[in-house]
Order: C-alpha cells, then sequence, then structure tokens
C-alpha cells in the first residue's frame, strides 16, 4: 500500500511541473491541471473539486467563490472548473449578492467544517490552513471583505475586475488598506467604466503588503464568466503560488523579472512585497 501511495505522490507531483521548457507560466496553468473535477450540490452552494480527494495524502487548499452581481456559480464554469483541476476544493456560494462578504465567509466554514465530518467525501482531505477568497465584480469586493472580516482565516485574495468606488454600495464597502494577506488585482483593459486602471492602481497603492496587479488586454467585465478566458493562467499559477507553494508559479509574479511583466497580452502590470 505504501509503494501505490507513493506511486499515485509522484505521478501527480509529474503531472503539475511544466510540461517542456519552452512552456510558459501562463500558458502551463491555463489548461486543466491533473486532477479529474468532480461538482456536488449541497444548500445554498455549489461545489468543485478533485474526484479523487487525497490521493497520495494530498491535502486540498479551498477556495471560497463570490459571484458578481445577480450571477450565479454556473455562469463561471471554466474558472471553478479549472481551479478543482488543479487540486483545490472550491466552495462557491449559490447566493447572488456577495459583497459584504458573509456568504463567502460562511461558504469557507462550511467546507472546513466538512473536514471533520466524517460522513463527508471531504473528511480529512482539506487543508484548513490555506484557504483563498476569489470572486468577480461585486464578489470581488467581497472577497476584499471576507479577508478582513474573517480574523486571518484567508491566506489570499482575487479581486477580479474590483468595482471602481462610485458603484460600491454603502452596505458592500470594503477596505484594501486593512488586507493583511496577498492580493492579486485583475480586470480587462476594455472595463474602463466598472473596473478601470485608475481605480485598481488606488486600490493597488493603499494595499500595505504584497500586491500584484494586472490587466487583461481586451477583455471587458464580464470576460471571466463562461470559459474564464485569458484569466484563467495567471489566476490559476497566483493561487498554485500562494496556496499550494508552487514555485513555478511563483515566477510569473515574483523574482527578479516576473514573467506577466514581459507578456504582451497584459498591460499595467505591478508587483511589490511578493515573497
Amino acid at each position: 500500500m505504501k509503494v501505490v501511495v507513493a506511486a499515485v505522490a509522484l505521478l501527480l507531483g509529474l503531472l503539475s511541473r511544466p510540461a517542456q521548457a519552452a512552456d510558459t507560466i501562463e500558458a502551463h496553468y491555463k489548461v486543466a491541471g491533473p486532477w479529474t473535477v468532480a461538482t456536488a450540490d449541497a444548500p445554498g452552494y455549489k461545489l468543485y473539486y478533485p474526484a479523487d480527494l487525497g490521493a497520495g495524502g494530498f491535502k486540498h487548499p479551498i477556495i471560497t467563490w463570490g459571484n458578481g452581481t445577480n450571477a450565479v456559480p454556473t455562469q463561471y464554469p471554466g474558472l471553478l472548473n479549472q481551479l478543482a483541476s488543479w487540486g483545490f476544493a472550491v466552495v462557491a456560494s449559490t447566493d447572488t449578492t456577495t459583497g459584504t462578504g458573509s456568504e463567502m465567509i460562511a461558504a469557507a466554514q462550511y467546507l472546513i467544517g466538512r473536514n471533520t465530518d466524517s460522513s463527508s467525501v471531504f473528511y480529512g482531505k482539506l487543508d484548513v490552513t490555506r484557504v483563498g477568497a476569489v470572486g468577480h465584480s461585486q464578489g470581488a469586493g467581497g472577497s476584499v471583505n471576507t479577508a478582513t472580516k474573517s480574523g486571518g482565516l484567508i491566506d489570499t485574495v482575487v479581486p477580479i475586475a474590483l468595482p471602481a468606488p462610485i458603484w460600491v454600495s454603502a452596505g458592500d464597502a470594503f477596505h484594501v488598506d486593512q488586507l493583511a494577506c496577498p492580493v492579486l488585482f485583475v480586470s480587462g483593459s476594455s472595463d474602463t467604466l466598472i473596473s478601470p486602471n485608475s481605480a485598481l492602481q488606488a486600490y493597488y497603492d493603499q494595499v500595505p503588503g504584497a500586491a500584484a496587479k494586472a490587466l487583461l488586454k481586451g477583455a471587458g467585465h464580464n470576460t471571466i464568466q463562461g470559459t474564464g478566458g485569458g484569466f484563467l493562467g495567471y489566476v490559476t499559477a497566483w493561487l498554485m503560488y500562494q496556496l499550494q507553494g508552487d514555485t513555478y508559479a511563483r515566477g510569473a509574479f515574483a523574482g527578479t523579472s516576473p514573467e506577466i511583466n514581459a507578456n504582451a497580452g497584459w498591460q499595467n502590470q505591478v508587483e511589490k512585497n511578493l515573497p
């Protein structure tokens, strides 16, 4: 049995490494990862996770997802399935208003609770010490609130198309200057009304710690829906770097020459304080 477990662990390790030397980091993480994906429904949540949970003794980090206004998880199949294929257990609230962060915090706590539930497929299979918050538009603000209002529960945040302050209601207000975990701000260059570079740069400048920001050329406010478009590669790489300690993925954002900075498909790239 030990031999089988070791073999599975070795195979998963090989599958998660670059396919070839010429492969870019973005291209590597833009395709599906080594895990077959399963989905399930729970009251208030949609779950996306590796079908072979815990293979090789692997503990899966958790992602809590926040929908955009009036959207539901099934409008983001590309991204949510992608993250599960790279070994993350994703819990997506089905709530269509996630800006306060309370829905995303509850979702994370729900999945954490399954790790100690002997009747759950997640029993003993999750790394409850590594949790990320990811969201789109209103849910992007919700991801920031999830990090700042959950007492250290969240280890990294990826707000996608985070709205400029003019679009944020008082009840959904968020404070990026209170973030205590690394954050990746991404948006599209064509999203000039709701999530323009000027707003993202201001948010980036307010973050006291580790942060990165980039705009995908030609992408609009809802490009992340459906297939996920060109966002998949670097969003996945960031989460691999932050939650799975992937040193290859780190090269997209940190070091002497971050790959994303030289990528012609992106613009307005900046980083600071990344380990």
